[in-house]
């Protein structure tokens, strides 16, 4: 082994290695730097969990006054859902089923002074568009607790408008999950008791969501000879700055909330140019993988006849290969630390100035995964065409 380490040694050109450990360095930064500044900015933008979620739009038509002079309901026909759900932009489309009967809502908190009732309504989606997490969120009939999922809005409007005005204390999540309502549905000339808890709190429906199972079941048990059409829809796009989805809606009479538009369209935009320099990134540390395999390769060559003494000696190849492999190892190690090193040191630097305008909460741990996995790619690789070429030539 010593004596491959000194003929390593003697034509291990310093230059081409210092190249490599750059540009690999240069190239892990960029995919660590990249993907990092993408985890700690997309809550911004999207508060579920997860690296990409779909785009989804609330689809309605406008009240106008003809329709409130002639008594005109703005819902869907089953013809217009299907037209919508057959356009290219479209992967799929739930429907909001309304609760077809009269629904009460009361809270007492005597020991904080606090009595609050009031009529309510309720709306389901379909459980794949509801962006609340939570393993409460079912229903099964005779069940007496209904989870709800209320809008942020609603929690805002409370603490910083109602509680201030009425002299009431503000609520915060953690406290409101804990919290039970009680619910009175009627219709059909029945009239039953359940317990309301909220579970979370939707960004993107602004509705009172309980879960589709209980509406089916209520509707049925409640209001069972009344019947309705869906006057919103939520629509999951594929690219929500197609202008096919804006022309379309605009043909059709359709709104659209553009506040949810132009938030889609800026987390797409923004993941289009992640992946871009992510790509360069990449480009980049195989162009290293590159160097470090021909400068390895010519090392090979310049000392191929004194490898081949070696051999006569009765040194086996892979007694030769193993410097190789363990310079390889060490160089891509050595980027590895390197390039996680001054993600941590450029974060820290963002994470300063970015403080003020979002909370930044990601864990770190995600980005070394997925930069040692590539350092260890690398590895491999570049470990594989060398011993290749020392079988090959010697």
């Amino acid at each position: 082994m010593k004596l491959i380490w000194k003929i390593i040694r003697q034509h291990l050109s310093i230059s081409q290695l210092i190249s490599f450990l750059l540009a690999n360095i240069i190239g892990l930064t960029i995919i660590c730097l990249t993907l990092q500044l993408y985890q700690d900015i997309k809550p911004a933008f999207d508060t579920q969990s997860g690296l990409i979620k779909p785009d989804y739009l609330i689809v309605s038509k406008p009240v106008s006054t003809l329709r409130t002079i002639i008594g005109s309901k703005p819902d869907f026909s089953e013809k217009e859902i299907n037209e919508l759900q057959s356009q290219s932009f479209v992967e799929q489309i739930g429907q909001f089923t309304p609760a077809l009967y009269n629904v009460e809502a009361s809270f007492d908190a005597s020991s904080l002074g606090v009595h609050l009732a009031t009529e309510l309504f309720f709306e389901s989606v379909p459980d794949q568009f509801v962006d609340v997490n939570s393993t409460r969120w079912h229903y099964e009939a005779g069940q007496k607790e209904i989870p709800i999922i209320i809008p942020y809005d609603y929690l805002n409007l409370y603490n910083f408008g109602f509680a201030q005005s009425a002299d009431l204390p503000t609520i915060s999540e953690s406290i409101i999950n804990k919290i039970t309502f009680t619910i009175i549905a009627s219709g059909n000339g029945l009239t039953q008791e359940f317990t309301g808890r909220i579970i979370g709190f939707s960004n993107r429906l602004n509705t009172i969501l309980v879960p589709n199972d209980f509406i089916q079941w209520s509707n049925n048990k409640f209001a069972p000879h009344s019947h309705h059409r869906p006057s919103r829809l939520i629509v999951q796009v594929a690219n929500p700055t197609d202008a096919q989805v804006t022309q379309y809606c605009q043909e059709k009479g359709y709104n659209i909330d553009q506040n949810k538009l132009d938030n889609s369209k800026t987390k797409w935009l923004l993941e289009i140019v992640m992946s871009i320099v992510i790509t360069i990134g990449i480009i980049i540390t195989l162009l290293s993988c590159y160097i470090l395999v021909l400068s390895i390769s010519l090392l090979i060559q310049k000392s191929k006849q004194h490898l081949q003494d070696l051999m006569l000696l009765g040194y086996r190849r892979k007694q030769i290969a193993m410097p190789y492999n363990i310079l390889i190892i060490t160089v891509n190690t050595l980027s590895f630390i390197s390039a996680y090193c001054l993600t941590l040191i450029a974060r820290n630097i963002y994470q300063h100035h970015l403080t003020t305008l979002l909370q930044i909460s990601g864990s770190t741990a995600s980005t070394a995964l997925i930069a040692a996995t590539i350092s260890l790619l690398l590895s491999i690789l570049n470990i594989i065409i060398i011993n290749h070429q020392i079988h090959r030539d010697l």
